[in-house]
């Protein structure tokens, strides 16, 4: 005679004995309900089998013609908790089942029902010792994927499959890398959730410090999101950082405590794939940074370039641009890590699928982007942009300078777009510019810097608006930004002052001042050019 003290709740029994991919066919709105024992019966059903009221029943079939109908009335008459089936069972049956508020479990095609008897016994009677097996098989199951070079999709895929819960995978920024919708939720729901979790005030706290997150490696956190929906939540830990975030998504008041012995599997697994998906990426940004030195020097034969890149999985032979990053000045302390700057870049190639090659270099990161037969620099100029905001968002307190270079129409054309590239960027950090500066828009800047480094071009600058820059010097005073202003704005006075701040009176006595000063007749055509040329020319000198 069973113990009727062992009572435990259905869901608990589908999900700790029942094989992957059990699920309910009807009457899952009665999941908690509670369940006594489980006995094995088949149908048509024969007088001797016995079933008691709260019973698990697993049902077989006994013929080629199954009464399902007249079995599914008696299980109803019998008050049992629920049955599982490993066969198809009628619509109609389905329906009376469904009308009583009988549950109806669907077992997978082919699975041993003694196998589930067994572990449905196992559960009732060794619920926590069940669990941890459980949590050990699955756990195996998980890490032989990880193992496998899968991708992380497939991981999310197998985990939704095992708990039935919704899987969300976060990158350490939160944004959303792999999502698993909850089975049945609608869909602006789902959106909803995953638009909630990208907010970093809802991680636990200290959690968006991916140092101290990596210190509560195994801790999971639960939280309500909206009014129908809990989630857990882990760090997953690579190497004392954490690299991003594993979250199950469940009903209000669903989540138990296999989920949060599950979740630490996962978060464990994707950390073991992460972890080799780094080692592999280290070694391919090597060789393709040694890829690129070889171009940029010009020593391999272009057959071999083409074997070489074909190693690496990138066509040359499609049009490419260059764009090259650098941090400038910080205001505090020193500036981060160029392979920092190398990940933010990185993450926005990945983020936009642009194929691309990146160096990273003492001076810079280069990004050698594919562009499409039109020659268009969109994709390069959207990536730019791109990594300009997200190096604002992480380190607030930096500048960054970034020069794009005309497009190359083959390899052979790469070195002249990365020198176009490294002139730009060169010109944004002496311009102080906060935006990527394209090569084919410097204009005159393209034609000075054919002069740098020339006497002549210092020369011309002394003469034109030397006496300005001492003044300044000695006076603290700001009449050369005032000039530069007011050709900006096409020697509109009133314009000017506005950009300046000033009242017009004073900036009619600070031009007045500029022409007594450096001698300048900005009414000449001739003179307006050369203060122009001269403006420009002299933040190329070296010791501006």
């Amino acid at each position: 005679m069973p113990d009727s003290s062992v009572k435990i709740p259905l869901s608990d029994l589908v999900r700790l004995a029942l094989p992957s991919g059990s699920g309910y066919l009807v009457g899952e709105a009665h999941r908690s309900r509670l369940v006594n024992w489980t006995v094995s019966v088949g149908v048509p059903l024969r007088r001797e089998e016995l079933m008691q009221e709260g019973d698990f029943v697993i049902v077989a079939v006994r013929s080629d013609d199954p009464d399902w109908e007249a079995a599914i009335k008696e299980f109803i008459g019998l008050n049992v908790a629920a049955i599982a089936s490993n066969q198809p069972i009628p619509q109609s049956a389905l329906q009376i089942a469904n009308k009583a508020g009988l549950p109806v479990v669907g077992l997978p095609a082919g699975s041993d029902l003694r196998d589930a008897h067994r572990f449905a016994l196992t559960t009732l009677l060794k619920r926590e010792a069940q669990i941890a097996q459980r949590t050990n098989d699955i756990s195996r199951q998980l890490f032989r994927l990880a193992a496998e070079d899968v991708d992380l999709d497939m991981i999310a895929t197998e985990i939704a499959k095992i708990t039935g819960r919704g899987v969300i995978l976060q990158d350490k920024r939160l944004r959303v890398m792999v999502d698993k919708p909850l089975r049945d939720i609608d869909e602006r729901d789902w959106q909803s959730v995953t638009k909630r979790i990208t907010d970093p005030k809802l991680l636990p706290d200290g959690w968006t410090d991916r140092r101290f997150a990596a210190k509560n490696r195994g801790r999971v956190e639960e939280q309500g999101i909206a009014e129908k929906y809990q989630r857990l939540v882990t760090p997953i830990v690579v190497k004392h950082l954490a690299r991003g975030y594993l979250s199950f998504i469940a009903g209000a008041n669903e989540i138990d405590t296999l989920d949060t012995m599950l979740i630490e599997q996962g978060a464990a697994a994707y950390a073991m794939a992460m972890s080799k998906a780094k080692a592999v990426s280290d070694t391919t940004k090597r060789l393709r940074g040694d890829f690129i030195d070889a171009v940029l020097a010009g020593s391999i034969p272009s057959a071999e370039l083409e074997r070489w890149a074909g190693r690496l999985g990138h066509h040359i032979d499609s049009p490419h641009a260059v764009v090259v990053f650098s941090w400038g000045e910080t205001k505090s302390g020193a500036p981060p890590s160029q392979r920092r700057l190398e990940t933010i870049v990185n993450s926005e190639i990945g983020l936009g699928r642009l194929s691309a090659l990146v160096r990273n270099s003492q001076d810079e990161v280069a990004a050698f982007i594919t562009l499409d037969e039109r020659l268009s620099i969109g994709s390069t100029r959207g990536l730019a942009e791109s990594v300009f905001e997200l190096a604002a968002q992480d380190y607030p307190r930096t500048r960054i300078y970034c020069g794009i270079g005309r497009p190359a129409r083959n390899v052979h054309e790469w070195p002249t777009s990365h020198r176009e590239a490294t002139q730009a960027m060169g010109t944004a950090r002496r311009l102080d510019e906060n935006r990527p500066l394209y090569f084919g828009d410097l204009s005159v800047h393209r034609l000075l810097f054919q002069l740098q480094g020339y006497e002549e071009l210092e020369q011309f600058c002394n003469e034109t608006i030397g006496p300005l820059l001492e003044y300044d010097t000695k006076h603290n005073s700001t009449l050369v930004k005032t000039l530069s202003v007011y050709f900006e704005h096409l020697g509109n006075l009133t314009q000017t002052a506005e950009a300046l701040y000033i009242h017009r009176n004073t900036l009619q006595y600070r031009m007045e001042r500029i022409g007594e000063i450096a001698g300048l007749d900005l009414d000449n055509p001739e003179t307006r050019l050369a203060v122009q040329l001269a403006l420009k020319a002299y933040k190329l000198l070296p010791e501006y």
